[in-house]
């Protein structure tokens, strides 16, 4: 029962990404299937990144959101010319730079922000996949200009 939740709600937030607002922002899908959410940025003279989001329990829990390079393999450290959001880590869970920010699994597990509770968060405006992911695209867009 609480993956039907679960995928209906990733459905529902990912079915409002469509191919004008991919192009708009330079998106790159890969793949958006429960509970998949994996995008590239783009941009005309930087090193693109992508982004996996996995979401298995969401908006139970936020998802756990991956930092690779544009091949899939994960960065071991943090993605060149990004903002504050983007922390070299390690995260105790994954070993690896991660998205520090409100909405991602490993934000809210880290030591520094285990009182800033996910569900603070959920259900917010602008606190579904697309405004987490988008949220995640300002700061990398404001990193590389």
């Amino acid at each position: 029962m609480l993956e039907a939740l679960s995928r209906a709600a990733f459905e529902r937030d990912v079915g409002r990404l469509d191919r004008r607002m991919a192009e708009k922002f330079r998106w790159e899908v890969v793949t958006a299937r429960f509970p998949v959410l994996d995008v590239i940025f783009r941009h005309p003279t930087e090193t693109p990144l992508r982004l996996r989001l996995t979401c298995t329990d969401w908006d139970e829990l936020p998802p756990s959101i991956e930092l690779l390079a544009a091949d899939g393999t994960c960065l071991t450290t943090p993605p060149p010319h990004v903002g504050s959001v983007f922390h070299p880590g390690p995260h105790r869970n994954t070993g690896r730079p991660f998205v520090c920010m409100r909405g991602a699994l490993e934000y809210h597990t880290h030591e520094s922000h285990l009182n800033d509770h996910w569900s603070n968060y959920r259900g917010k405006p602008g606190i579904d996949l697309l405004g987490i992911l988008s949220q995640l695209w300002r700061a990398w867009k404001r990193a590389v200009r």
